[in-house]
């Protein structure tokens, strides 16, 4: 997205403000990085940072690649009086674009994501990495409902109570198949008493194209969940796993039988990503690029019968799937059953085709299984390198400040925006995404089901830890039983802003692979200013080293936006082949001896030997002087 200059940032300001003042309506247009509350300086606070797009003497200026996303959102802030019958309309500027529109839904945070015997502490940060208080507390927005399947309880049109706000959250999507060019529309925003305001808006398609799910997230969803809470398993499942596949994320389904190898086919041969199945969008007809067999340690514990179930299933799995893994047991490192997987699986012909895989905290070095679901916060980068040098591999697991941004409601909104990028600069593998569907918190110590729009403490564990929207990337568009009362009556799933996030960062990753194909130093320059530091390259006892504030993703997205050859497109494995390059390059300057405190010793200890050294210069050059 393109930015104005300061002086007519300001001059916007100073227009919204007047009208604030005046206790009139005001409406105001910003980007997708920022999360505003219902209530609060929020607004005014994003202006102020440039994240405004249009006003008062410029139109909304929006930039594209062919293949992608860009979204907006639309703030609409009642005066002293009520605002009823608001609608927001923005026409597609010409086929094949596509506009769709979404209501912002709040749920009211009073109380952090934390852990009851550990002060400030949490799942999601370390004391000295927790987002403040005044950042996250009230009414914040989450759930995007389509405007065609609003609620009564979230009505659309919307009906804004006075000196409160509204939003509609934008994506505009432009197919791979758009000519290049300037694209011109309008932004219409109306109530029951008229016109509120008309932007124009113009949207600049370049020749470039966009590479699909250039960084690979894994996000697991439980089917039962879909059963248990709207009322079926389909079209339900259909429909999340196209969802997640148009935000360039892959719904990570488990295959125990027969029966769940036939109904995830479509999925895994990408047949589902096609008009034939109903979808439009990105990465029309790619197939998934990982499947587990028994997620969580599901298929128990090892015998010749379940193998013999196995050696069945596996062939049967389609050739274009890149990734089959048996996951053995969760977060149990000393667990048996993953290295019994293993040997069994040795003697086996599935073996060509299935690793065997656990979570676990520890050096992946040193566990006897084909590949290790490592944590953020312990992920070490030279010990991936090093179980992959020994022909097995490391995927990253989940997030937690300040080593990369978590799942929380209540982190930073660029929290899945940085993991993506995170991804595309160090070598993580695939990330995995631990749940998508968490609306029964269901773990020892957990408290049962919750509605999500309403309850943002959506997990508990016996450890004292509660944690806010963790394990929720989509919400039910349908609510059985006793949250009946709280249904939009859709079979289906509804997008989070967080997923909207994280698609961002997954373009972006794209971004950087066109831009280093022809101009790798500069590329790398950008995102090295950009995250400076990341993983196990921060300590724990540190701030976050990386931006929460999207304004400087924006600006290294633009940067990177500047070197795009015109008309370049890359390939699955070209851009695979470019990113791999890079992380190898940065790999190359970034030696352990540099990493976290170690780092600070070493500047203290070289600026001590300069200060020596220099003494001792100005001492002999006395001496010498006074002889």
């Amino acid at each position: 997205m393109k930015r104005g200059t300061s002086a007519a940032s300001a001059l916007a300001l100073l227009f919204l403000a007047t009208a604030a003042a005046a206790g009139g309506p005001r409406v105001v247009v910003v980007d997708d990085g920022v999360r505003v509350r219902r209530e609060g300086p929020d607004l005014d606070r994003a202006i102020t940072r440039g994240h405004a797009l249009g006003g008062a003497d410029r139109p909304i200026e929006l930039a594209a690649l062919r293949g992608e996303v860009v979204a907006i959102q639309v703030f609409i802030e009642a005066g002293d009086t009520p605002l009823d019958a608001v609608t927001v309309e923005l026409a597609p500027p010409r086929a094949p674009i596509r506009v769709d529109r979404f209501i912002e839904s709040y749920v009211e945070i009073t109380a952090r994501s934390r852990n009851d015997r550990h002060a400030g502490e949490s799942l999601g940060w370390t004391p000295s990495s927790r987002p403040p208080d005044e950042d996250v507390l009230g009414a914040v927005p989450d759930a995007l409902v389509p405007v065609e399947h609003a609620p009564s309880w979230l009505p659309y049109p919307l009906r804004i109570q006075p000196r409160s706000r509204g939003a509609i959250w934008i994506d505009v999507e432009v197919p791979t198949s758009t000519p290049p060019g300037p694209y011109t529309t309008e932004l219409i925003v109306t109530h029951a008493g008229g016109a509120l305001s008309r932007l124009p808006v113009v949207l600049d398609v370049a020749s470039a194209e966009l590479p699909y799910r250039a960084t690979s997230f894994l996000a697991y969803y439980e089917p039962r969940n879909l059963v248990q809470r709207i009322g079926a398993l389909e079209p339900a499942e259909k429909q999340l796993f196209q969802l997640l596949h148009r935000h360039h994320v892959d719904a990570l389904g488990s295959i125990r039988s027969e029966a769940d190898l036939e109904r995830l086919r479509p999925a895994l041969t990408g047949a589902l990503y096609t008009n034939e199945h109903g979808y439009t969008g990105p990465g029309e007809g790619i197939p998934k690029a990982a499947v587990t067999l028994g997620a969580y340690g599901t298929l128990g514990d090892p015998h010749p019968d379940k193998l013999r179930a196995i050696e069945t299933l596996v062939p049967k799995i389609p050739d274009v799937i890149e990734d089959i893994f048996l996951y053995a047991i969760d977060e149990q490192c000393e667990s048996p059953r993953g290295p019994t997987w293993r040997s069994l699986l040795a003697r086996s012909p599935a073996q060509k085709r299935v690793r065997v895989a656990h979570s676990c905290a520890e050096d992946p070095r040193h566990q006897k299984v084909d590949l290790v679901l490592l944590p953020s916060q312990t992920f070490q980068q030279d010990a991936a390198l090093g179980t992959r040098d020994q022909g097995r591999d490391v995927w990253v697991y989940n997030g937690k400040l300040p080593h990369s941004g978590p799942l929380m409601l209540d982190a930073p909104a660029t929290s899945l925006l940085a993991d993506a990028w995170i991804a595309a600069t160090r070598p993580t593998g695939r990330w995995f995404l631990w749940e998508t569907t968490f609306w029964n918190d269901s773990n020892r110590g957990g408290r049962g089901p919750i509605d999500p729009f309403i309850v943002a403490e959506t997990f508990h564990n016996d450890d004292g830890d509660s944690a806010l929207g963790d394990g929720v990337l989509v919400y039910p568009g349908k609510q059985m039983g006793r949250f009946a009362h709280h249904s939009a009556g859709f079979d289906g799933v509804f997008p989070s802003m967080r997923l909207k996030l994280l698609r961002r960062g997954i373009q972006d990753a794209g971004y950087l692979a066109l831009a280093r194909s022809a101009h790798p130093v500069e590329a790398d320059a950008i995102t090295t200013r950009l995250l400076p530091r990341a993983l196990d390259e921060v300590d724990l006892d540190e701030a976050t080293p990386f931006p929460t504030d999207a304004a400087a993703y924006t600006a290294a997205r633009e940067a990177l936006r500047a070197l795009i050859p015109e008309g370049s497109r890359l390939d699955r494995r070209q851009t695979a082949a470019v990113l791999d390059a890079g992380r190898a390059a940065r790999q190359m300057t970034q030696k352990p001896l540099f990493r976290g405190k170690t780092r600070l010793v070493v500047a203290f200890a070289t600026l001590a030997f300069v200060a020596t050294a220099l003494a001792g210069w100005l001492v002999g050059r006395t001496r010498r002087r006074a002889s």
